[in-house]
Protein backbone atom coordinates (compact mmCIF):
# COMPACT_ATOMS: atom_id res chain seq x y z
CA UNK A 1 0.00 0.00 0.00
CA UNK A 2 1.52 3.25 -1.01
CA UNK A 3 2.08 6.26 1.19
CA UNK A 4 -0.93 7.92 -0.73
CA UNK A 5 -3.76 5.68 -0.64
CA UNK A 6 -3.09 4.70 3.24
CA UNK A 7 -4.19 6.47 6.22
CA UNK A 8 -1.24 8.69 7.57
CA UNK A 9 0.80 7.27 10.26
CA UNK A 10 0.33 10.01 13.30
CA UNK A 11 3.99 11.63 12.58
CA UNK A 12 2.38 12.66 8.91
CA UNK A 13 -0.64 14.05 10.59
CA UNK A 14 1.27 16.31 12.70
CA UNK A 15 3.44 17.90 9.19
CA UNK A 16 0.85 20.07 8.42
CA UNK A 17 0.22 21.49 12.10
CA UNK A 18 3.44 22.20 12.56
CA UNK A 19 4.17 23.75 9.37
CA UNK A 20 1.40 26.08 9.83
CA UNK A 21 3.47 27.28 13.17
CA UNK A 22 0.12 26.34 14.87
CA UNK A 23 0.30 26.06 19.15
CA UNK A 24 -1.85 22.77 20.52
CA UNK A 25 -2.75 19.46 21.45
CA UNK A 26 -3.49 16.45 18.78
CA UNK A 27 -5.06 13.97 21.23
CA UNK A 28 -5.12 10.81 20.27
CA UNK A 29 -7.93 9.07 20.32
CA UNK A 30 -8.06 5.16 20.22
CA UNK A 31 -5.70 3.03 21.97
CA UNK A 32 -3.41 3.34 23.65
CA UNK A 33 -4.40 7.11 23.59
CA UNK A 34 -1.94 10.20 24.32
CA UNK A 35 -1.73 13.49 23.36
CA UNK A 36 1.01 15.42 21.60
CA UNK A 37 1.86 18.88 22.25
CA UNK A 38 2.69 21.19 19.79
CA UNK A 39 3.89 24.66 20.24
CA UNK A 40 4.51 27.59 17.76
CA UNK A 41 4.75 24.57 15.11
CA UNK A 42 7.82 22.55 17.11
CA UNK A 43 6.93 19.30 19.45
CA UNK A 44 6.93 20.43 23.20
CA UNK A 45 5.70 17.38 25.24
CA UNK A 46 3.79 14.15 24.17
CA UNK A 47 2.71 11.99 26.97
CA UNK A 48 0.71 8.48 26.34
CA UNK A 49 -0.36 6.01 29.01
CA UNK A 50 2.43 3.80 28.50
CA UNK A 51 5.19 5.49 28.83
CA UNK A 52 6.80 7.57 31.74
CA UNK A 53 6.26 10.87 31.82
CA UNK A 54 7.64 14.01 34.13
CA UNK A 55 5.42 12.97 36.60
CA UNK A 56 6.76 9.61 37.21
CA UNK A 57 10.01 10.26 36.00
CA UNK A 58 10.06 12.38 39.22
CA UNK A 59 7.71 11.09 41.98
CA UNK A 60 8.16 6.62 41.20
CA UNK A 61 12.06 7.21 40.83
CA UNK A 62 12.33 8.91 44.15
CA UNK A 63 13.84 12.30 42.69
CA UNK A 64 10.68 14.34 44.27
CA UNK A 65 8.30 13.31 47.27
CA UNK A 66 4.60 12.79 45.81
CA UNK A 67 3.25 14.96 47.96
CA UNK A 68 5.37 18.31 47.04
CA UNK A 69 4.61 17.32 43.05
CA UNK A 70 0.39 17.02 44.17
CA UNK A 71 1.44 20.57 46.07
CA UNK A 72 2.44 21.73 42.63
CA UNK A 73 -0.26 20.44 40.48
CA UNK A 74 -3.02 21.83 42.85
CA UNK A 75 -0.79 25.35 42.77
CA UNK A 76 -0.36 25.62 39.19
CA UNK A 77 -2.59 23.17 37.24
CA UNK A 78 -4.89 26.04 36.38
CA UNK A 79 -2.18 28.34 35.14
CA UNK A 80 -0.03 26.17 33.32
CA UNK A 81 2.62 26.54 35.92
CA UNK A 82 3.21 23.02 37.25
CA UNK A 83 6.90 23.28 36.26
CA UNK A 84 7.47 26.80 38.10
CA UNK A 85 6.27 25.84 40.83
CA UNK A 86 8.82 23.01 41.51
CA UNK A 87 11.29 25.23 40.38
CA UNK A 88 10.21 28.11 42.39
CA UNK A 89 9.95 26.06 45.40
CA UNK A 90 13.74 24.72 44.74
CA UNK A 91 12.81 21.32 44.30
CA UNK A 92 14.02 20.87 40.78
CA UNK A 93 16.22 23.54 38.44
CA UNK A 94 14.91 24.57 35.24
CA UNK A 95 17.40 22.73 33.43
CA UNK A 96 16.30 19.46 34.91
CA UNK A 97 12.63 19.82 34.07
CA UNK A 98 13.36 20.66 30.71
CA UNK A 99 15.79 17.12 30.38
CA UNK A 100 12.47 15.56 32.11
CA UNK A 101 10.18 17.20 29.42
CA UNK A 102 12.75 15.82 26.33
CA UNK A 103 13.25 12.18 27.75
CA UNK A 104 9.40 11.96 28.09
CA UNK A 105 8.80 12.98 24.71
CA UNK A 106 11.01 11.03 22.90
CA UNK A 107 9.72 8.19 25.03
CA UNK A 108 5.96 8.77 24.11
CA UNK A 109 6.95 9.31 20.70
CA UNK A 110 8.43 5.94 20.04
CA UNK A 111 5.44 4.44 20.86
CA UNK A 112 2.51 6.78 19.19
CA UNK A 113 3.83 8.43 16.28
CA UNK A 114 4.13 5.28 13.87
CA UNK A 115 0.63 4.26 14.98
CA UNK A 116 -2.17 4.69 12.36
CA UNK A 117 -5.06 6.25 14.70
CA UNK A 118 -7.57 8.63 15.28
CA UNK A 119 -6.87 12.11 16.59
CA UNK A 120 -8.43 15.48 17.03
CA UNK A 121 -6.59 18.71 17.34
CA UNK A 122 -7.31 21.10 19.63
CA UNK A 123 -5.81 24.63 19.15
CA UNK A 124 -3.74 26.53 21.53
CA UNK A 125 -4.20 23.63 24.21
CA UNK A 126 -1.28 23.56 26.70
CA UNK A 127 0.18 20.87 28.90
CA UNK A 128 -0.15 21.97 32.27
CA UNK A 129 3.38 21.45 33.01
CA UNK A 130 4.12 24.58 31.17
CA UNK A 131 7.13 25.90 29.18
CA UNK A 132 9.50 22.95 28.38
CA UNK A 133 11.74 23.00 26.11
CA UNK A 134 10.60 22.18 22.39
CA UNK A 135 11.81 19.81 19.54
CA UNK A 136 11.61 20.09 16.05
CA UNK A 137 8.94 17.23 14.38
CA UNK A 138 12.32 16.00 12.05
CA UNK A 139 14.35 15.42 15.09
CA UNK A 140 11.86 13.37 17.08
CA UNK A 141 10.88 11.21 13.95
CA UNK A 142 14.90 10.78 13.71
CA UNK A 143 15.10 9.95 17.15
CA UNK A 144 12.08 7.61 16.95
CA UNK A 145 13.85 5.54 13.81
CA UNK A 146 16.91 5.42 15.81
CA UNK A 147 15.68 3.86 18.92
CA UNK A 148 13.66 1.07 16.62
CA UNK A 149 16.94 0.48 14.59
CA UNK A 150 18.65 0.00 18.89
CA UNK A 151 16.25 -2.11 19.71
CA UNK A 152 16.07 -4.32 17.09
CA UNK A 153 19.80 -4.92 17.16
CA UNK A 154 19.55 -5.68 20.62
CA UNK A 155 17.05 -8.53 20.32
CA UNK A 156 14.92 -9.21 17.54
CA UNK A 157 11.73 -10.23 18.82
CA UNK A 158 9.43 -7.09 19.90
CA UNK A 159 7.19 -9.29 22.03
CA UNK A 160 9.97 -9.17 24.77
CA UNK A 161 8.81 -5.58 25.55
CA UNK A 162 5.42 -6.75 26.69
CA UNK A 163 6.40 -10.47 28.18
CA UNK A 164 7.21 -11.07 31.79
CA UNK A 165 11.05 -10.63 32.51
CA UNK A 166 12.64 -14.12 33.88
CA UNK A 167 16.10 -14.07 35.72
CA UNK A 168 17.81 -16.82 34.52
CA UNK A 169 18.54 -19.33 37.49
CA UNK A 170 21.96 -20.71 36.19
CA UNK A 171 24.49 -18.31 34.77
CA UNK A 172 27.15 -19.14 32.19
CA UNK A 173 29.62 -17.55 34.29
CA UNK A 174 30.29 -16.88 38.16
CA UNK A 175 30.80 -13.40 37.64
CA UNK A 176 28.72 -11.06 35.86
CA UNK A 177 28.79 -7.33 35.77
CA UNK A 178 25.61 -5.16 35.92
CA UNK A 179 24.89 -1.39 35.20
CA UNK A 180 22.79 0.17 37.58
CA UNK A 181 19.68 0.04 35.41
CA UNK A 182 20.11 -3.83 34.62
CA UNK A 183 20.65 -4.52 38.69
CA UNK A 184 17.34 -2.44 39.11
CA UNK A 185 15.15 -4.40 36.49
CA UNK A 186 16.73 -8.21 37.64
CA UNK A 187 16.08 -7.07 41.42
CA UNK A 188 12.36 -6.10 41.11
CA UNK A 189 11.65 -9.06 38.46
CA UNK A 190 8.44 -10.11 40.24
CA UNK A 191 7.99 -13.03 36.86
CA UNK A 192 4.92 -11.21 35.99
CA UNK A 193 6.89 -7.77 35.23
CA UNK A 194 7.09 -6.57 31.77
CA UNK A 195 9.83 -4.77 30.84
CA UNK A 196 7.40 -1.60 30.47
CA UNK A 197 5.88 -2.30 33.86
CA UNK A 198 9.18 -2.36 35.43
CA UNK A 199 9.73 1.15 33.54
CA UNK A 200 6.61 2.41 35.70
CA UNK A 201 7.71 1.01 38.66
CA UNK A 202 11.19 2.30 38.94
CA UNK A 203 10.38 6.09 37.37
CA UNK A 204 12.44 5.14 34.09
CA UNK A 205 11.90 5.72 30.95
CA UNK A 206 10.62 3.03 28.88
CA UNK A 207 12.83 2.37 26.39
CA UNK A 208 15.89 2.51 28.23
CA UNK A 209 14.58 -0.35 30.35
CA UNK A 210 13.05 -2.24 27.39
CA UNK A 211 16.61 -1.68 25.64
CA UNK A 212 18.56 -3.13 28.76
CA UNK A 213 16.65 -6.15 29.32
CA UNK A 214 17.02 -6.85 25.24
CA UNK A 215 20.60 -6.87 25.93
CA UNK A 216 20.16 -8.89 28.59
CA UNK A 217 18.30 -11.21 26.73
CA UNK A 218 20.80 -11.48 24.47
CA UNK A 219 23.55 -12.40 26.82
CA UNK A 220 21.57 -14.94 28.46
CA UNK A 221 20.91 -13.31 31.93
CA UNK A 222 17.08 -13.26 31.25
CA UNK A 223 14.41 -14.98 29.10
CA UNK A 224 11.18 -13.49 28.22
CA UNK A 225 8.33 -15.50 29.86
CA UNK A 226 4.60 -15.31 29.83
CA UNK A 227 3.17 -11.76 28.47
CA UNK A 228 2.69 -9.33 30.89
CA UNK A 229 -0.56 -9.15 33.17
CA UNK A 230 -0.78 -5.21 33.44
CA UNK A 231 -2.80 -2.69 31.53
CA UNK A 232 -0.02 -0.95 30.07
CA UNK A 233 1.72 -4.64 28.63
CA UNK A 234 -1.23 -5.84 27.15
CA UNK A 235 -2.19 -2.59 25.57
CA UNK A 236 1.51 -2.32 23.64
CA UNK A 237 0.94 -5.65 22.62
CA UNK A 238 -2.78 -5.43 21.04
CA UNK A 239 -1.50 -1.99 18.98
CA UNK A 240 1.55 -3.70 17.71
CA UNK A 241 -0.58 -6.94 16.65
CA UNK A 242 -3.07 -4.28 15.11
CA UNK A 243 -0.05 -2.89 13.12
CA UNK A 244 1.43 -5.43 12.53
CA UNK A 245 -1.57 -7.03 10.44
CA UNK A 246 -2.08 -3.92 8.79
CA UNK A 247 -5.43 -2.92 10.40
CA UNK A 248 -6.85 0.49 11.00
CA UNK A 249 -9.64 -0.37 13.29
CA UNK A 250 -9.95 -1.53 16.79
CA UNK A 251 -9.55 -4.79 17.41
CA UNK A 252 -13.20 -5.55 18.16
CA UNK A 253 -13.84 -4.10 14.52
CA UNK A 254 -11.66 -6.56 13.08
CA UNK A 255 -9.15 -8.90 14.87
CA UNK A 256 -5.24 -9.13 14.42
CA UNK A 257 -5.37 -12.55 12.16
CA UNK A 258 -1.73 -12.22 10.93
CA UNK A 259 0.01 -10.76 13.78
CA UNK A 260 3.24 -12.55 16.01
CA UNK A 261 1.30 -15.37 18.01
CA UNK A 262 3.26 -14.09 21.06
CA UNK A 263 1.96 -11.22 20.86
CA UNK A 264 -1.76 -11.56 20.49
CA UNK A 265 -3.63 -11.20 23.61
CA UNK A 266 -4.94 -14.68 25.57
CA UNK A 267 -8.37 -15.62 25.29
CA UNK A 268 -8.74 -16.37 28.51
CA UNK A 269 -5.69 -14.57 30.91
CA UNK A 270 -5.31 -16.38 34.49
CA UNK A 271 -7.35 -13.88 37.30
CA UNK A 272 -4.87 -12.08 39.27
CA UNK A 273 -4.57 -13.40 43.02
CA UNK A 274 -7.13 -13.02 45.50
CA UNK A 275 -5.17 -12.05 48.06
CA UNK A 276 -3.45 -8.70 47.90
CA UNK A 277 -0.10 -8.63 46.47
CA UNK A 278 3.20 -8.30 48.16
CA UNK A 279 4.26 -4.53 48.80
CA UNK A 280 6.90 -3.29 46.68
CA UNK A 281 9.98 -2.29 48.82
CA UNK A 282 12.03 -0.31 46.66
CA UNK A 283 15.73 -1.33 47.04
CA UNK A 284 18.68 1.23 47.68
CA UNK A 285 20.21 2.78 44.27
CA UNK A 286 23.86 2.75 43.60
CA UNK A 287 25.45 6.35 44.13
CA UNK A 288 27.91 7.40 42.30
CA UNK A 289 29.30 9.28 44.77
CA UNK A 290 27.78 10.76 48.13
CA UNK A 291 27.88 14.37 48.29
CA UNK A 292 26.64 16.35 52.07
CA UNK A 293 22.77 17.19 51.42
CA UNK A 294 22.80 21.15 51.15
CA UNK A 295 19.05 22.03 51.44
CA UNK A 296 17.78 21.93 55.29
CA UNK A 297 14.37 22.31 54.48
CA UNK A 298 14.49 18.41 52.99
CA UNK A 299 15.66 17.34 55.85
CA UNK A 300 15.70 13.45 55.73
CA UNK A 301 15.42 13.33 51.89
CA UNK A 302 18.37 12.49 50.04
CA UNK A 303 19.67 15.05 47.68
CA UNK A 304 19.78 13.68 44.51
CA UNK A 305 20.21 16.70 42.48
CA UNK A 306 21.85 15.96 38.95
CA UNK A 307 24.76 18.48 38.17
CA UNK A 308 23.58 21.65 36.00
CA UNK A 309 26.55 20.88 33.53
CA UNK A 310 25.64 17.40 33.31
CA UNK A 311 21.96 18.37 32.28
CA UNK A 312 23.00 20.76 29.74
CA UNK A 313 25.26 18.31 27.68
CA UNK A 314 22.13 15.81 28.20
CA UNK A 315 19.75 18.33 26.14
CA UNK A 316 22.26 19.69 24.29
CA UNK A 317 23.83 15.83 23.08
CA UNK A 318 19.49 15.03 22.36
CA UNK A 319 19.35 18.05 20.12
CA UNK A 320 21.73 17.01 18.11
CA UNK A 321 20.77 13.44 17.24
Amino acid sequence: MSKSSRPPLLRESLEPWCAAGVTGALRILDPPGGVVYVVDGRIAYAETPVASGVERLLTASGRLPVDAWRAAVTAGRAQHRIGPELVDAGLVTQTELEALGVIALYDAAFFLFDLVVSAHFEHRARHPVGHLRTVDLRTVCQEVDRRKRLLADAWPDAAIDTAAVLPQRRLRSQCVALTALQWEVVANADRRRSPIDLARLLGRDTFTVMLEVRRMARTGLVEPGRPGGSAAAESVATVRARAAAGLTAPPAAQPARHAKPVAEPAPDPPPEPVGEPPPHIPLPRRAIRQEPARRTELAGTPDTRVSEQILTRLIAGLGAL
